[in-house]
């Protein structure tokens, strides 16, 4: 595969996160569409819709830009990609970072640091450098600068050793050469390359600088169109246009990232003209109402919002409750709750959009026509309790966090109407992660964050240990047997139409037992009155992403 080959539609990534990683996650997740989404004023394709055409390394737009400023909510805490830096960090080191390829608007991969790549046999891996690439000081990348990275991206106490543990060693096998040995055939790790934990910099600074590498006084030297000058951790941070790009000098002069303690401080930034954009919003609808109207823009992504149901406690583990529970669930009703935080509703754990990394829409639809959906229904919904254990109806409690209160209130009611009678219990973030973490699970929801353009990352969700019991993020304590063997089989397999037929099966099981309900679709969504930014969709800030802003 080069930069003039197709590229096969296969995917990556079936790891297991932590806990802790969950709850970056969800305090990050995606944000989504809703009535304060902007539409295109012609009714045509938004951007933010449209594929980027520009060739790798060159921005969409040839505009001249001398200062752009954007705003995030947090700290940027430090620059070290294997440390835990939060998500306006990640947004940030994407500007400066680069990754060996890019995934585009499809989920195809595209070359990027990397000219060429290729599976050199089942568990093998090569990857061609782009020659002439520098660093900011003027050196050239190496095979020994990616080696490095990675070893050290993946090495015992890196944030991000989970990511690459389907690897055997990295090698240098020449000076423009990588070749990845994995463990055993894995075909969702190719994405890896492509995802913002596998950024390369450069060797020499980081053992130069040791343990105070990525620190806000010492930073970090890379490739990226825009060098790190400054980093303040109370206030933000301050890059500039790396003139011997290999793209090219970026069109952006400097970029002002300037750190906000709320959306509603951002959103009144935004409208005082002090920040140009801001490239992630958690609230769309209030921080559209603070910012003026017509600032939001939203685009679905393949993440999708789970109603989690803890089969090991009665009466869940009666599938009969559970599926009442699903068709008593309106989820138009529930997007509305999210005030622009749900792209559209979802009815499948695993998107569509995942599955056509394996085959095309037509392909998808006939693979999916056996699983079942829960369309809202309540006449089918009493039916399905009135064959349960509890006929007459139950109580629970749905334990939630704050943020989530408004969806759980949604979810109540509409079960209220089959004589599920839910109390809803808020409990603080830290709780409601120890409860997550615990032996009984909670009835909850929650947003499962940024994707993979790969089917297997729903595994995170119905992951089981060697003894057969729940680990991980299977919250809902979902532990059939077949499932273990299916999710391993779609790994090992390296042929997209076999993956396909595989993760339809995984779906039938999930349509047949109902572990957990989908809700929604899962939205990205940026703020600014004068720019936009092309291609935002599910994998938009593994790049540098300000190449992909333009104005209105």
């Amino acid at each position: 595969m080069s930069e003039t080959n197709s590229v096969p539609r296969r995917g990556r990534w079936h790891l297991a996160l932590t806990l802790a990683a969950l709850a970056a996650v969800l305090l990050t997740a995606c944000a989504g569409t809703g009535p304060a989404a902007r539409k295109d004023p012609d009714g045509g394709p938004r951007p933010a819709d449209t594929a980027r055409s520009a060739d790798p390394g060159k921005p969409v737009s040839d505009q001249h830009i001398p200062r752009l400023s954007l705003g995030i909510a947090g700290q940027i805490t430090l620059v070290n990609p294997a440390e835990n830096m939060g998500a306006g960090g990640l947004y940030a080191n994407q500007l400066g970072l680069e990754p060996l390829l890019r995934i585009d608007a499809q989920g195809k991969l595209q070359p990027w640091l990397a000219t060429e790549w290729k599976r050199v046999g089942d568990k093998v891996y090569e990857y061609t450098l782009r020659q002439g690439v520098k660093f900011w000081d003027g050196t050239e990348l190496t095979s020994q600068d990616v080696k490095y990275s990675w070893d050290r991206l993946r090495a015992t106490g890196s944030r991000r050793s989970a990511y690459f543990a389907p690897v055997d060693t990295v090698e240098a096998a020449d000076t423009y050469t990588v070749r990845v040995r994995l463990k055993q055939p894995d075909a969702s790790w190719q994405y890896t390359p492509a995802m913002w934990y596998s950024v390369v910099f450069q060797k020499k600074f980081a053992e130069q600088t040791g343990t105070k590498f990525g620190q806000p006084g010492t930073l970090l030297v890379a490739t990226g169109p825009w060098k790190f000058d400054s980093l303040n951790p109370a206030t933000g941070m301050e890059l500039s246009a790396h003139a011997g790009y290999w793209g090219g000098k970026p069109r952006v002069d400097r970029i002002s990232v300037k750190s906000f303690a709320d959306d509603n401080s951002m959103a009144l930034a935004l409208r005082a003209g002090e920040i140009d954009l801001a490239p992630t919003v958690g609230g769309p609808t209030g921080f559209d109402a603070a910012a003026g109207g017509g600032t939001v823009t939203t685009v679905g992504t393949c993440a999708t919002s789970l109603l989690s149901l803890p089969l090991q406690q009665a009466p869940w583990n009666d599938v009969h409750v559970r599926r009442a529970v699903a068709h008593a669930i309106k989820r138009e009703d529930i997007v509305a709750a999210t005030q622009g935080r749900a792209g559209g509703p979802e009815s499948t754990l695993m998107s569509p959009l995942l599955l056509r990394t394996l085959g095309s829409e037509k392909e998808v639809k006939a693979a999916l026509e056996e699983v079942e959906t829960y369309p809202y229904d309540l006449k089918a919904a009493k039916a399905e309790l009135a064959r349960s254990s509890v006929p007459g109806g139950f109580r629970f409690t749905f334990k939630t966090i704050a943020a989530s209160a408004p969806i759980a209130q949604v979810i109540a009611a509409q079960l209220k109407q089959i004589g599920i009678d839910l109390e809803i219990k808020v409990l603080t973030e830290t709780a409601w992660y120890a409860e997550l973490g615990g032996q009984n699970k909670p009835l909850t929801y929650f947003e499962t964050g940024p994707c993979v353009p790969d089917p297997s990352w729903a595994a995170l969700f119905l992951s089981t240990d060697k003894t057969g019991a729940p680990v991980g993020l299977n919250f809902a304590g979902y532990t059939k047997p077949e499932m273990k063997k299916l999710l391993a089989d779609g790994l090992l397999e390296q042929d997209p139409q076999e993956r396909l037929a595989i993760y339809a099966k995984v779906l039938e099981h999930l349509g047949e037992d109902v572990p957990y309900v989908p809700l929604y679709a899962e939205g990205n969504t940026y703020a600014s009155i004068d720019y936009d930014l092309v291609e935002f969709g599910s994998f938009w800030s593994n790049m540098p992403w300000v190449l992909n802003v333009i104005p209105k």
